[in-house]
């Protein structure tokens, strides 16, 4: 059977014999490893044999082989034609767009879809567009890297393996595995190495032939026979189910959620966010250490319009871009309440409440796994005593604790803001709760309700002088949701109320009731 054959077997069984697979496979962070299964199917690529895996940064046993090598070949100096004379292209459909100082490339995802990988020349810079259909992840790198003091070009093939659901690339000189959304060389003389990444664009192509006239596309006389006339994964993009078991993805979004992914730093220290398209509105800056990054959305996907060097930027869906980067932050809709809103704020009841360490408002570190053992736990995030709302939350606490303490539980309040302001908090309330300071946002992280307030509600509250970053701990405009966790003494969440909505809180006499309802003290 040749590799064509082969290609079209496998596409056909993504939405047949491996969908009861996908469907059971993907977990939340904090599943057990049994769970994941490696896929390897038969005449695929054989990794020891065909590739450089010296240094190997990502597990091994969650590497999938699908297909041999170059099953899906990669372009080089692919043929281009005049965008205006290509009438097999719909004006709907997508297009990466590469630029390159004032030279202009367009990359049809329907030629992607086949290859995936396209390497190129754009303003006499050796480039790669690439393109992961499962993910549904647009990149564009550079293909100069560093190597032993100097610049060498490389040229990149299609591997036939999977990681995180995601293609792994091959460099043809050395043979070492590169990642598409990781971003860099995962084995290899080059291993770490950081690909330097140019903004993606994704756009229709008639919006693109009407912003560059007179630019040309890759065409579809490729060499290969391939039905450019439309995408093989149309049905897998309608479905929820993925094609191959993934270690660990976040929670926080719907899987095939499409958004800009943004990196900054190295692997999985990166800082990273996930913008999804319904939060960019008509544009949206979100800023970074390394300075702001202004987003667009077209029709066809999204834009990173401008890139602060040492920014890396892809468009992907969520659930891929969560298990590469699981400490990556949530950009929501600016102004997003009730329906707009992530519904998904907090973690779920029956999930292991998280033990990290807080501070105490004596300057004492404590790790919130010593407070659950004497529980029940009322766990409550709090935004700061400059916000209202929150100060009558826990004034609404105050004539509650004795029946809180009566049923066998305790009330814990976590805030971002400084020690001493949360003592002055609790004295304003007139309630004698525990108070901790989450200055480093460890545990909204980790229980999931961490959010970077966006450009338009800063401006906002700087306009009633709320003085937010003043407050925190940490000086930045990072706030916790409203939310409240019933924990038991196994450290369990019982009970959850979370909400990306400033203006609601969890009700007292309903915490009481559940607390009661364990059974402590009877």
């Amino acid at each position: 059977m040749n590799r064509v054959s082969i290609l079209k077997l496998i596409l056909a069984g993504t939405f047949a014999g491996t969908a009861a697979l996908a469907q059971d496979s993907t977990r939340s962070p904090g599943s057990s490893a049994a769970e994941f299964r490696q896929v390897r199917r038969p005449g695929s690529v054989d990794l020891d044999k065909e590739y450089d895996l010296s240094g190997l940064s990502i597990p091994k046993d969650e590497i999938h082989t699908l297909l041999p090598r170059d099953a899906i070949p990669s372009l080089t100096d692919p043929k281009t034609e005049p965008a205006d004379k290509a009438s097999w292209l719909p004006d709907d459909a997508r297009v990466i767009e590469v630029v390159v100082g004032d030279q202009v490339l367009g990359v049809p995802l329907r030629v992607l879809d086949w290859h995936e990988v396209v390497n190129t020349n754009v303003g006499g810079i050796p480039v790669a567009a690439t393109y992961c259909p499962l993910c549904d992840s647009a990149t564009v790198f550079s293909r100069n890297v560093g190597a032993g003091g100097k610049e060498i070009v490389l040229e990149f093939g299609v591997s036939g393996a999977l990681y995180n659901s995601n293609v792994l690339m091959y460099d043809r000189r050395d043979k070492g595995l590169w990642s598409q959304l990781g971003m860099r060389a995962v084995s290899g003389p080059l291993a770490g190495t950081q690909l330097d990444m140019l903004p993606i664009e994704v756009v229709p192509f008639g919006a693109f032939k009407k912003t560059h006239p007179g630019a040309k596309i890759v065409s579809n006389d490729t060499g290969h026979q391939r039905d450019y006339s439309r995408s093989p994964y149309e049905t897998y993009f309608k479905a929820d189910g993925l094609m191959v078991p993934v270690a660990k993805i976040g929670d926080a979004l719907p899987r095939k959620t499409l958004g800009v992914g943004i990196a900054v730093g190295d692997g999985e220290n990166a800082l990273a966010w996930f913008v999804p398209t319904n939060a960019i509105g008509d544009a949206r800056s979100i800023e970074t250490p390394a300075g702001t990054v202004r987003l667009g959305k077209s029709e066809a996907g999204v834009a990173a319009l401008d890139v602060p060097k040492g920014v890396r930027t892809a468009q992907t869906f969520y659930y891929s871009w969560s298990a590469f980067y699981p400490q990556t932050k949530i950009v929501r809709p600016s102004g997003a309440s009730g329906e707009e809103a992530i519904k998904t704020a907090g973690l779920a009841v029956g999930t292991r409440a998280p033990d990290v360490a807080v501070t105490g408002i004596d300057g004492q570190p404590v790790k919130l796994g010593s407070l659950y053992k004497d529980g029940p736990v009322v766990l409550t995030f709090y935004r700061g005593g400059w916000c209202p709302i929150c100060n009558r939350a826990l004034s609404a606490w105050a004539s509650k604790l004795g029946e809180l303490q009566a049923a066998g539980g305790k009330l814990v309040a976590l805030t971002p803001e400084k020690p001493y302001l949360a003592a002055r908090t609790r004295e304003k309330a007139n309630a004698n709760y525990s108070v901790y300071s989450d200055g480093a946002f460890a545990a909204a992280k980790a229980f999931r309700v961490h959010f970077v307030v966006d450009d338009e509600t800063k401006s906002k509250y700087m306009q009633f002088g709320l003085k937010v970053a003043e407050s925190n701990v940490s000086g930045t405009w990072e706030l916790p949701a409203p939310a409240t966790f019933v924990i038991d003494r196994e450290g369990i969440v019982r009970w959850a109320f979370a909400d990306w909505d400033y203006q609601k809180r969890a009700d007292p006499d309903e915490v009481i009731k559940v607390v009661r309802s364990l059974g402590v003290n009877e």
